[in-house]
């Protein structure tokens, strides 16, 4: 409760609207007190107490306003403090999530990188090993075209050297088929001398000077041996074969 403070006037004022105590008489206050007039002693006291009590009234509400902007002023730190705290849960809230957004979007982008990564690292391995068939198969294609260059080249200035090699080869093929044939021996008429060989199928009959294979004459028709030759030179000789 706030202190009030009454003066002494006050005090005689409010005693006086009260009345006298007959028990607590004073008789020097009594003689001291001036003498006033009835009238003016009654309109006296209620002036005096009037403005007491708009004293107390005047001194009681300032004295609330104070105590409650003191309280107001007491709650002004604690609703700033309060205020800090939320701000900052806030942002380190906001903060956690925003960092857990970006991890999270750092790792998907991490292993789209490395799946990428393996693509082109099989896309380049699948490469190379196209590169080197290719490369393979131009060394297969070029070596081929070189040959039948240098095939047609050959046969374009030696002519006669293939065509001779040719025939040495139908040649050799020739003597070797009649080298297995069998002379038989021969016969004399009177149309002349023919011979009898026996060429592993059948038997066939031939005169002297007559065509045998192609180009191979029958040269020479004995009683021991028969003699093919070739325009070459070359010559069979086969021996009678006598039955057992």
């Amino acid at each position: 409760m706030p202190l009030r403070k009454i003066t002494s006037q006050s005090f005689d004022a409010i005693l006086s609207v009260l009345g006298d105590d007959p028990v607590m008489q004073n008789p020097a206050h009594l003689a001291a007190e001036p003498d006033l007039p009835p009238r003016q002693q009654k309109n006296s006291a209620p002036q005096a107490a009037q403005t007491e009590a708009q004293s107390n009234l005047s001194i009681q509400p300032s004295s609330k306003i104070g105590s409650t902007l003191a309280a107001s002023a007491n709650l002004v730190p604690s609703l700033i403090g309060l205020l800090c705290i939320c701000t900052l849960a806030w942002m380190l809230y906001a903060l956690n999530a925003l960092d857990q957004a970006t991890h999270s979007q750092f790792q998907a982008l991490e292993s789209k990188t490395l799946a990428l990564k393996q693509t082109l690292a099989e896309q380049e391995d699948a490469l190379a090993s196209h590169q080197e068939e290719l490369m393979d198969q131009l060394e297969n294609i070029q070596a081929t075209s070189l040959a039948a260059a240098n095939r047609n080249a050959k046969a374009t200035h030696y002519p006669l050297r293939q065509e001779a090699l040719e025939r040495e080869r139908t040649l050799k093929t020739q003597e070797s088929n009649l080298s297995r044939w069998q002379y038989l021996g021969i016969s004399k008429t009177g149309q002349g001398v023919s011979a009898f060989f026996h060429t592993g199928d059948k038997t066939i009959v031939l005169a002297p000077n007559s065509p045998v294979l192609e180009t191979w004459v029958l040269t020479e028709a004995g009683a021991e041996y028969a003699k093919i030759t070739a325009p070459t030179g070359k010559a069979v000789i086969l021996k009678l074969k006598r039955l057992p």
